[in-house]
């Protein structure tokens, strides 16, 4: 998953690489749904923080024997208790709906990788080893292990289902 930080540092980068991808440039939405994340991050901690002090000021005006005041504090306390999980579960769905953005996006290709269709604009950049040469087709693993009896690929469908083998012989001690 993306992260949004490196997004909002970087929007430029971020829709030159979408477009190397061929999709469409996403940083202005996904900024403007990180932006509405932070408000309501803002506005839950606010109120978190007021609910805090007006909690302490609720003491001090009950010491000074302030009834009137610490009647106000308690009812702006009560209703802080009742919006606060408006404002978290809107900072969670917040959250949820640009995390769903960013995991929805794929991977950036880094700068050294050539911009191609497919796989056919791949570069070879180094072959190890020669290709060999046989004078005769090579079979495959499965037909010439079949052909050996060392794997048995129909026992093996009868005892667990498809794709897997019994390896016999040396090949199971292997």
């Amino acid at each position: 998953m993306h992260d949004i930080k490196w997004i909002r540092e970087n929007a430029h980068a971020f829709d030159a690489a979408l477009k190397r991808r061929g999709l469409a440039p996403l940083s202005s939405s996904l900024l403007a749904i990180d932006e509405k994340r932070r408000a309501a991050i803002l506005m839950s901690e606010q109120a978190q923080a007021r609910r805090n002090s007006a909690s302490k000021e609720i003491g001090d005006a009950k010491k000074a024997k302030d009834d009137a005041r610490a009647a106000v504090l308690m009812a702006e306390v009560a209703e802080l208790k009742t919006t606060m999980p408006q404002l978290e579960a809107a900072t969670k769905a917040a959250e949820e709906e640009l995390a769903t953005e960013l995991a929805a996006i794929p991977n950036l290709p880094l700068d050294q990788v050539p911009d191609g269709v497919d796989e056919h604009g791949n570069v070879v950049r180094h072959h190890f080893g020669a290709a060999r040469n046989y004078a005769f087709a090579p079979k495959p693993h499965d037909d010439l292990g079949g052909a050996l009896g060392f794997m048995d690929f129909e026992t093996a469908a009868k005892l667990s289902g498809a794709r897997f083998v019994v390896l016999k012989k040396g090949l199971a001690r292997l």
